[in-house]
């Protein structure tokens, strides 16, 4: 605008000064080398003027030449966008459809010219693995991973993928990678607890647990569940390799709070049976049923081979004058009595059981009672008792 400016400015001074100087144009000489150039100031003045105009009108042509090229490549990659984002479109509604090949196929080709090509790959990685080609998702994931190697979807679509391929040791090399960054981040928690339930990985699951509660991630309820699951868990691979020492050691390091749970008292005893540690492991049971009235603790008492059962029998006895109406305390009773060969007290603690609770299991020992009592009449009524509860009854 400038340039026009000056321009006009200067063919206005040149028509007004024109006529002044008409009657004294003056004389201009250019010596150049051995040429010389001969002409009038008003000739001169033309000539510049002239070659101004020229230029500046060059100038805009060039600009209009180069904004139709520049509006062309515009209008050209626009479209490809465009396109881009229909593919992309298109390709997400296929990965959804479960059209694997043909998502892989869209997503990857509108990646190029896509607004977030970190999607397209991620979607292509998904399309892969679900096509059983592991090589090729990673390849779609590095792609992913050159583009913002921070991303945070980037790692979790990675961890998601491998722990779908049961790649579990993987998803939590992954996973540990960006935890410190992310240490608060749901998803990244969910996956890494179901990464170690997988791998029976107990101690960091453990250790994991009360964030886990914390942020949300697990109910107080799941909690609770997961870690009687997680410590049993534990307790089973240290028997496993230190044997029923070892498992002892380990159960008195624990807190007093978790070793008042019935769940992990009965993992417990059940281990140092398998271990044939069922003294030691009466011991703890014996503690255990002082203040505990569990029917699944009480029927583990019978379950211990034991040189003296007479000390379980008074425990058990005891539990009746707080709860008389306990079925699984008579039950338990009777198989201890019946291992003393005490066939009448045996008869009337499962005849009381099955009174509270008609059992299966009862009605079984009580038969084995009759005949030792030399009853085969009452030994065949209970029979018959047992086969009708065993009966599906009829509508």
């Amino acid at each position: 605008m400038i340039k026009l400016l000056l321009l006009v400015a200067a063919l206005i001074a040149g028509i007004v000064a024109g006529p002044m100087l008409a009657g004294n144009q003056g004389y201009v000489l250019i010596s150049v080398a051995n040429q010389t150039l001969e002409m009038s100031l008003t000739t001169l003045i033309l000539i510049v003027v002239i070659l101004f105009g020229s230029f500046f009108l060059l100038e805009t042509i060039l600009k209009r030449i180069l904004s139709v090229g520049s509006s062309t490549r515009g209008w050209l990659s626009g479209r490809k966008a465009r396109k881009a984002r229909q593919l992309t479109s298109t390709g997400l509604m296929k990965v959804i459809e479960g059209d694997w090949k043909q998502a892989e196929k869209l997503v990857v080709k509108a990646a190029k010219h896509s607004d977030a090509p970190l999607l397209n790959y991620l979607a292509a990685a998904e399309a892969a693995q679900s096509q059983g080609d592991a090589n090729q998702r990673d390849e779609y994931l590095k792609l992913a991973a050159d583009i913002d190697g921070q991303n945070l979807a980037v790692a979790l679509t990675r961890a998601k993928l491998q722990f779908r391929q049961q790649q579990y040791e993987q998803a939590v090399a992954t996973l540990q990678d960006i935890q410190h960054e992310h240490s608060r981040n749901p998803v990244l928690l969910a996956l890494l607890k179901d990464c170690y339930l997988k791998l029976e990985d107990w101690k960091p699951l453990l250790a994991q647990l009360p964030q886990l509660e914390k942020l949300g991630v697990i109910t107080a309820e799941e909690a609770a569940e997961l870690q009687i699951k997680a410590e049993c868990g534990l307790m089973t691979h240290i028997t496993q390799q230190s044997g029923s020492e070892g498992l002892m050691g380990h159960w008195n390091s624990l807190n007093r709070k978790t070793k008042q749970r019935p769940e992990l008292i009965a993992c417990f005893v059940r281990l140092m049976s398998s271990h044939s540690a069922d003294s030691e492991a009466y011991t703890v049971l014996r503690d255990a049923l002082k203040k505990n009235n569990d029917e699944d603790l009480i029927e583990l008492v019978p379950a211990l081979n034991l040189a003296d059962y007479h000390p379980a029998i008074v425990r058990l006895t005891d539990l009746l004058r707080y709860d008389s109406s306990n079925p699984s305390t008579y039950s338990a009773l009777g198989q201890l009595y019946m291992r003393e060969e005490k066939w009448e007290e045996a008869k009337q603690h499962f005849e009381k059981a099955i009174e509270l609770r008609p059992n299966m299991a009862d009605y079984g020992y009580l038969v084995d009672v009759m005949e030792k009592l030399n009853d085969s009449k009452a030994a065949a009524d209970l029979s018959r008792q047992a086969l009708t509860l065993a009966l599906p009854a009829k509508n």
